[in-house]
């Protein structure tokens, strides 16, 4: 089922991902590793703004986002997401700052002190 991109509909796909048996898991992160937009796109309704955001997404950031984040995903983890409240809808003023990426991306245990974070501010100029 298709959640919304927000707080409830991304606490609700998380809970529903770590509550799948860890292979089942696996499973349903394979897309995200592959292919993190298309992930995104598979699992949430999306505005046509934050598809248009996804899609402007650096290749390089995108293939890093799905493995680290699944990464987490697959050791149980949840990861931490704030997106700040719009004061005027200016969608070229966003700003996206992410941290743990790099050291998620082998999913080994020197990752484990180190929490997924990526906040979506935006710039009211």
């Amino acid at each position: 089922m298709k959640e919304n991109l927000d707080d409830v509909g991304l606490t609700a796909k998380v809970a529903t991902l770590l509550a799948l048996p860890r292979v089942d898991r696996a499973l349903a992160l394979q897309l995200m590793r592959d292919n993190f937009v298309d992930w995104m796109e598979h699992n949430f309704n999306l505005s046509s703004n934050q598809a248009d955001k996804l899609n402007q997404l650096p290749a390089e950031l995108s293939q890093k986002l799905g493995i680290a984040i699944s990464n987490y995903l697959m050791e149980g983890h949840v990861p931490q997401v704030r997106k700040d409240e719009k004061k005027v809808e200016q969608p070229d003023f966003t700003e996206l700052c992410i941290y743990g990426v790099d050291e998620w991306l082998d999913g080994g245990t020197e990752a484990e002190a180190t929490p997924l974070y990526i906040r979506i501010s935006y710039k009211n100029a």
